[in-house]
């Protein structure tokens, strides 16, 4: 297990490398902090679909599929959310609270999922974990969020019904999910005349993943965090250990490939999304833990991430 922990750390580290890197680059001021800001929309609206695209075309669905990854994340998603709140209203947490703890233990930074799962199985691994984040984006924001707005309806908050019915308005313009769906369509037909529509967004997507970690690793504040222990304790076990573990149990009880078992478990063990921090500030949650939470996991998962894989492989 030592070896493979070593094997598969040297393999990822570039991943993380890339984050640190971006966030020193950030704090030096090289490029200011306008570039990424457009690396941000750069990433999200035409590079990471590109990228999502390319390799929904390539692949051919299946029922059996998109059941057995559909239930490898609904029940890792059903147990931590239920945990999630069960604990922070039984330890006395306000809702602002609990739902910081919720969004860090469920939600899931898809784009350093994307760029391990290329690191260590190229595009093959890049093409189940497409899947994958076609049906985990809608799921788990739908259920985290929904959750939130119902709990978090205070004066100056954003209203439950119109939080909720956003929720449905932005998974539909989700270029992300709009370029998965599109990649569906075009993977079922088969034309040579597609050739330059394949090469255009391979070309495009390779750009994604190193200037997307970058980005990442730019957004991460160490100052704003506030030391909650406890609170961030909870969040980070159910998502750095818990969440994984229930993936690797369930995918290899449904019969999985291996590849398909580690897939899952990645985009499991993966820290939360960065976006938690503007989902918190939305609707009225923790900022200052939100914050804490998802700085202190990418940090964990560095380590944490090759332990797991190491443990299942």
């Amino acid at each position: 297990m030592l070896s493979n922990f070593f094997q598969i750390f040297l393999l990822i580290s570039p991943v993380f490398i890339l984050i640190i890197l971006g966030n020193i680059l950030r704090r030096v001021g090289v490029p200011d902090i306008s570039f990424w800001d457009v690396n941000d929309k750069l990433v999200y609206w035409v590079l990471i679909p590109s990228l999502l695209f390319h390799h929904m075309s390539q692949i051919h669905l299946s029922s059996s599929m998109i059941y057995s990854y559909g239930v490898v994340i609904l029940s890792g998603l059903f147990i931590v959310t239920i945990v999630s709140v069960l604990m922070g209203k039984l330890l006395g947490y306000s809702p602002e609270s609990w739902s910081s703890i919720l969004q860090g233990a469920a939600r899931h930074n898809a784009f350093i999922a994307l760029a391990i799962a290329g690191s260590l199985f190229g595009d093959e691994g890049l093409a189940i974990g497409a899947v994958f984040m076609l049906l985990y984006v809608p799921s788990i924001n739908i259920v985290v969020i929904s959750i939130m707005v119902s709990n978090l309806k205070q004066p100056g908050h954003a209203d439950t019904s119109q939080g909720i019915a956003n929720i449905f308005i932005e998974l539909i313009k989700n270029p992300f999910i709009l370029a998965m769906i599109a990649g569906l369509f075009v993977s079922l037909i088969e034309s040579d005349k597609l050739i330059i529509v394949y090469e255009t967004s391979s070309l495009l997507g390779s750009a994604a993943l190193p200037i997307m970690l970058l980005t990442i690793g730019a957004k991460i504040k160490v100052r704003d965090l506030a030391l909650k222990i406890t609170p961030i304790v909870i969040s980070n076990s159910l998502k750095l250990i818990v969440f994984p573990l229930i993936a690797y149990f369930v995918a290899t009880f449904l019969g999985l490939s291996q590849l398909e078992v580690v897939v899952a478990v990645i985009f499991a063990s993966v820290p939360t999304a960065a976006s938690s921090h503007a989902l918190a500030k939305q609707f009225g949650g923790d900022e200052q833990l939100m914050t804490s939470i998802v700085t202190t996991q990418v940090a964990l998962s560095f380590i944490t991430i090759p332990v797991i894989l190491a443990f299942i492989t």
